[in-house]
């Protein structure tokens, strides 16, 4: 991968910058708008370690246990960050302007008083829920 501040080329592109640049990660990510999940390793380095986890899976893996419960996640679960970068707020504020730009005002049918957004109306205040027929 190279880098965007010196112009180099670099395998483990995160290590380079902490140590050349003294910048972290994330920060990098945020100076050059990148996203956040983007890996900062190279695809021969990433296919490496798929390869040598997998001969060593069961290690790994009980890493994972204590105490015989398992210590990260559970089946289905997701981690849940706290750090959006700016690429994904822009990509989010786009979504909700674009939703937005299509709603029309409608009026509540209990309180005959119009609203941009009815639904969001209609479950805070009344506690009800619509539903669209999509037939």
């Amino acid at each position: 991968m190279k880098c965007k501040i010196c112009g180099k080329e670099f395998d483990h592109l995160g290590s380079h910058i902490w140590h050349a640049h003294k910048i972290k990660a994330n920060e990098y990510k945020e100076m050059f708008g990148l996203p956040h999940k983007m890996s900062l390793i190279s695809k021969e380095i990433k296919h490496k370690k798929r390869e040598h986890f997998e001969a060593n899976r069961e290690k790994y893996l009980k890493n994972f246990l204590k105490a015989g419960k398992k210590y990260w996640f559970k089946k289905g679960e997701r981690q849940v960050r706290g750090y959006i970068s700016p690429y994904q707020k822009k990509q989010a504020l786009l979504r909700i302007i674009k939703v937005n730009k299509n709603r029309k005002p409608e009026q509540c049918p209990i309180c005959k008083v119009v609203f941009d957004n009815l639904d969001t109306h209609l479950y805070m205040k009344h506690r009800l829920l619509r539903v669209k027929d999509n037939i």
